[in-house]
This record gives structure tokens, sequence and C-alpha cells, in this order.
């Protein structure tokens, strides 16, 4: 039987090796009789990774007798691989997987198989940090010593390894009861963005200095089943286990991105447009929403704005097709903050100084802030995406304004303002129920009034996924439990799952996903800051992710 033809991007030297190590009897690193460091050392000569030719390897074997020296690897297999891939063997980006394993406890098959089918068409190696459990009264928690999955075997991890400039901290060996696991771990990564392995889903922003994009902290999620003492501390551990992994990607110019996979019942998935079900890898698919980070219309980030929505942020211009907006097509996106108020600022009332730099810049007019803000919500409109508004602490500004003011200290705004306080007193001599000047002034500045707009009011609720759970998407995030101040932190306590705003920094707690900002603000950046430019991906299945820009990318 003649030779599958190899794939061109395999040299014959790599068939060579690859054989005649498969042939010495090879089994990856943590199966009885292995010799990993056979493969290790052919995968160096190639110049590509090990972990990835191991995985490769050990699919080829695992079913066939060690040793058999008339084995021959199924050349056809890796072909597939590599061309539905649609990428070189040594390719600009690389990408990793990273999950976690608990101690004698099985995997969730669906997912396992799903994973192995995405890490071989993204051409991505699979790492599995492990950790223990005490299910007994004695037991042993050094990982090493424990017993794991045979499917697990070859991926395992002890140690810390660099996925490019992410750190997989596979050694952190957490307990999956604890209720925060990346307390204690903001500092652990040394300034860089880190990966924990955990069963529960968590994600922190990490101060930086001013000038430098914020690390980003964050867990793997599980593939392996829950597996806890019926104790409060076990029940509690189940209810937040979640069946997932990271993805880290890095691009040719070594930027990068990680977005968490969390799985549903069956271990199908979904990553951006990309759905993994029964094995079997399909593109295309539309998301549910995309919560952009706060939008600060007058001082929005000129990167983001391409990335994202694919327009120039001074003019509005549409520059390019391939925008996040326009890959993903969600049935919503939500904007949050997405008046400044720079105009109208009364943190800088007393401020002449900043002031006078905005006058020079003639950038005093609250009206045109106003119509900035219209025309940024008509360039970012598609006829297949409904767009939300959800009135935030900036937004409400322009009420403040209007009541504390003494307009004859202002005249740039004085016709604005005498218009808009009209509007308000008119309102409440009719009668109006829940009048927001916010989204009368928006109304007021768009020829089409709004049209495909919807406009969510402080206080108000907007649920999307409802045959998921329900995810609420009405709370911009500044106004807590009982009238307190809000936060993420703050909102876990509401028990139901929200997506939100405000704090501009990329935040996972329980079921509570926060954004962070889409603006450069100068004035915010004296100082260490952990504002991220991130955005909240809702999947049709009721799944969530956050995924952060470098620049006007947004993935690799």
């Amino acid at each position: 039987m003649p030779t599958p033809k190899i794939a061109p991007e395999i040299s014959a030297k790599f068939k060579a090796a690859i054989e005649r190590r498969l042939r010495e009897g090879y089994a990856p690193r943590g199966v009885s009789g292995g010799k990993g460091s056979s493969v290790r050392t052919a995968a160096k000569d190639l110049g590509i990774a090990a972990a990835r030719l191991e995985s490769w390897v050990y699919r080829q074997q695992k079913d066939k007798a060690l040793g058999d020296e008339h084995f021959e690897p199924d050349w056809s297999v890796w072909n597939r691989a590599a061309t539905n891939r649609g990428v070189k063997i040594l390719s600009a980006a690389r990408r990793w997987l990273l999950t976690a394993s608990q101690n004698d406890t099985a995997v969730h098959a669906g997912f396992w198989q799903n994973l192995t089918a995405y890490a071989e068409h993204l051409g991505a190696e699979i790492l599995v940090g492990p950790f223990t459990y005490q299910l007994g009264t004695f037991t042993d928690h050094t990982t090493r010593n424990n017993v794991f999955a045979e499917q697990v075997r070859p991926f395992l991890r002890f140690e810390r390894q660099e996925c490019g400039n992410v750190l997989f901290c596979a050694e952190m060996n957490t307990l999956p009861t604890a209720n925060r696991p990346l307390s204690g771990l903001q500092t652990y990564t040394r300034g860089q963005w880190g990966v924990f392995p955990h069963a529960k889903v968590a994600l922190e922003t990490v101060p930086a200095m001013p000038g430098k994009d914020p690390p980003i902290i964050m867990t793997t999620g599980c593939c392996t089943v829950e597996n806890y003492i019926a104790k409060k501390a076990g029940l509690k551990a189940a209810f937040h286990h979640v069946i997932g992994a990271t993805l880290v990607e890095i691009d040719h110019k070594g930027r990068h991105f990680c977005r968490q996979i969390n799985a549903i019942e069956d271990g199908s998935f979904q990553d951006l447009d990309v759905i993994v079900k029964s094995g079997t890898v399909s593109s295309g698919h539309r998301v549910a929403a995309i919560n952009w980070g706060d939008i600060h219309r007058s001082i929005l980030d000129p990167a983001v704005a391409l990335g994202a929505w694919g327009i120039d942020a001074e003019t509005l211009a549409p520059l390019s097709e391939g925008s996040m907006l326009d890959a993903l097509r969600p049935f919503d996106q939500f904007f949050h903050d997405l008046f400044h108020g720079e105009a109208i600022n009364h943190w800088q009332a007393d401020k002449p100084h900043e002031r006078y730099i905005l006058h020079v810049k003639n950038r005093l007019n609250v009206d045109q802030e106003v119509k900035g803000c219209a025309a940024f919500l008509r360039s970012t409109r598609r006829d297949w995406c409904r767009s939300d508004v959800v009135e935030s602490n900036h937004d409400y500004w322009i009420a403040r304004w209007l009541q504390n003011t003494d307009i004859r200290k202002d005249l740039t705004n004085a016709t604005a303002f005498h218009r808009w306080n009209l509007a308000v007193h008119q309102a409440v001599e009719q009668g109006a129920n829940n009048f927001s000047i916010f989204r009368h002034v928006l109304h007021e500045a768009d020829p089409s009034g709004l049209e495909g707009v919807n406009f969510i009011p402080i206080g108000s609720s907007f649920e999307i996924c409802k045959d998921r759970g329900g995810i609420e998407c009405g709370l911009h995030g500044h106004v807590g439990t009982n009238g307190s101040a809000g936060s993420t932190q703050n909102l876990t306590r509401v028990a139901i799952k929200i997506n939100k705003g405000h704090d501009h920094q990329a935040t996972v707690h329980d079921g509570v996903y926060s954004a962070g900002v889409c603006a450069t603000d100068p004035n915010l950046q004296k100082g260490p800051s952990s504002h991220s430019k991130s955005h909240i991906v809702t999947y049709l299945n009721g799944k969530r992710t956050i995924v952060t820009m470098q620049g006007e990318r947004w993935r690799a």
C-alpha cells in the first residue's frame, strides 16, 4: 500500500524522525513505558512545539502496541489537519488551549473530543494544569504523585509554561472550592498576562504604569467532571464548576489575545464565530450580543474605533470591513457611557487650566458633543443588529448640569441649556413617565430620530438569552444594591447573570462580567491604571467571554 503523500509543510526529515521514534516504542510522558524524550528531541530538531507533536503521535499510536516495528503513522490525518487549518507548521500565529484536570476524576468525554478537534483545527497545543482535591481523610496533595485521567496525561504540565509572553502557571495547585481563585495572585506573574488552572471561571485586570497596557490574569475552566464532597464548600464549588478552557493566541507581532471558552452540557462550545460540536468545527456563526467597553465618544481611542467598528474615530468615516462587529454579527450591541461630558464636566469646574485646554481645542460646546454621540450611533448601526444605549452615569451628567449650573457663567452652552430645560419642564407638565433628558437630546440631534436604537433608562431591565437562564444587560454598574455605589463585587450579590460596564477594567466575578473602556483619557492616566480595551461577547448558548484588544486587533 503506497504511503500517503505528506502535506507540503512536512519535510522528509520530519517523516523519517517521527517514524524512527515511533518504532522505538514511543509513548508520551505520563503513559507507562513512555519514551517522551525521543519525540521531544525530534520536535526540537524540527523547530516545532513538543507538546503539539506529542499529542498527534499519541493519537496515532494509542490503539497500537508499543514497539510494533511494522507500525506506520497515518500521515493522511496530519495532512488533513494541516490543510484544514490553512496555516503552516511554523505559522506566524501560535496558539495554545489551556485547561485544568482534577485527580482521580473522569474527563468530560464530549468536551475533550471537541477540545482536541479544535486544537487540530487551530494548530494549537493542549496543555493541562493539574489540581488535587481531598475526597478522603488522608490524601497526597502533590500533583505529581496523583493519578489523572489517561486522556490528559500526555498534556499534563507540572511547572510554569511560557505561551509566548503569556504565562501558564501550571504549578499553581489551588483548591477547586476557592471562592476567589485569583485572590493574592495579582503580582504573581510580575506584570505579565497569566493563566491559572482552576475549575471556576475568574478574570481580573492588574494595574500598570501609564502608557502600558495592564496585564490580565484569568483561570482556565476544567476538562474533568464535577467531583466534590457534598458539603457547603463542595456544593458551592460544583455550582461554579465550568467545563472549559482558555485559548491563548500570539500573532506575528508578538501581541497576545486570551479568551475563555465555556462549554454547555454536552461539551460543545463556541469561540467567537466558531462552534465545535461532536468533534466537528464549523465557522461563520453569529453571536448574541457584544457589550462594548464604555464608549466616551469625545475621547474615543482611534485604534478601538477601527478594530471594533471599522471607522475613523474623528470623522466616523468607514475604513475597514473586517471589524469585530462585522465579523461576529451580534443581534445586539450595547453602548455604555456613550456621552463623555467633557464640555460640562463638574470635576473640572474649578480647574481653569484644564478647561482652557478644551477651550483652545473648541471642545466646550455640549450641543456639539451630543451631536457627535448621535453621529456615532448612526455610523455603527447595522441593519442586522440592534443598538442598545444603556443610560449611564456620564449620560446623566446632562440632567445634573441642567439642575446645578448657573448658565450666566457658561454662555457658550446657554442656548442648549434653556432648550433642554424647557423640554424637561414640558415633560413634567404633561405627566410623562420615565422621561430621560439624555434620550431626548439624542433624539433631537439625530435626523432619523434614533431609528433602530433601543434606549434603556437608568433603573430599567433588559435581558438577553432568556431561553438559557437570562443575562441582565440593563445595568451600567454605577448603582449597586440598596442604593450603594456600584461595583462588580457588589453586584455579585444579585442572584442573576449580569453584563455591565462602568469599572473600565475587564473583570469576571461569579456571574458578573464587566467590560473595559474604548477611550483613552490622559486625565485618568496620571498613575497606575487597570483600564483595559475589553468587550464582553455573549453567545446564543448563554456562555460569555471577554475579548481584549491590542491596538486595533482583537484576535490573532
